[in-house]
């Protein structure tokens, strides 16, 4: 399967965390939405997310290592719209400049929020002609999510 996926995260606490080439990033306590790609395998990008012991390789995995997974939009294509998506969002949502960014000219591909960032993303991701589904294979989901 091909496509482009969004994590959607929470974060307990504030943090200071050193991602990769960005550096020292702020992270506010709050709800995040994470947009990628997989055009080599969905599955398996979206596993290497869920694990709990990994090699970081994106910026994402620096962040995974203090926030917590509650819900993952998966969106079937063969063609890339990791960036149309984070560009949309990005005119929307409150964004971590250069997260997730930096093999594009995108302003990022991290969106924050101090509630869920769910519904609107979804809005937004249906009036693109982007239909998401939940990745079956993740449960979780919060409350209020």
């Amino acid at each position: 399967m091909k496509g482009s996926y969004i994590l959607f995260l929470k974060l307990i606490h504030e943090n200071d965390i050193i991602v990769g080439g960005l550096g020292a990033t702020h992270f506010p306590c709050g709800f995040y939405a994470y947009v990628g790609s997989a055009l080599n395998g969905l599955e398996s990008r979206i596993s290497h997310h869920l694990k709990t012991t990994k090699r970081y390789h994106w910026h994402i995995d620096y962040l995974l290592g203090k926030a917590t997974i509650y819900h993952i939009f998966q969106c079937e294509s063969t063609h890339r719209q990791e960036c149309t998506i984070a560009r949309t969002l990005s005119h929307h949502l409150t964004f971590i400049p250069n997260f997730g960014a930096s093999d594009c000219s995108c302003q990022s591909h991290l969106f924050f929020g101090k509630t869920s960032v769910k519904p609107v993303i979804t809005k937004l991701l249906h009036r693109i002609n982007i239909a998401p589904k939940s990745y079956a294979g993740f449960t979780m989901e919060l409350q209020d999510g």
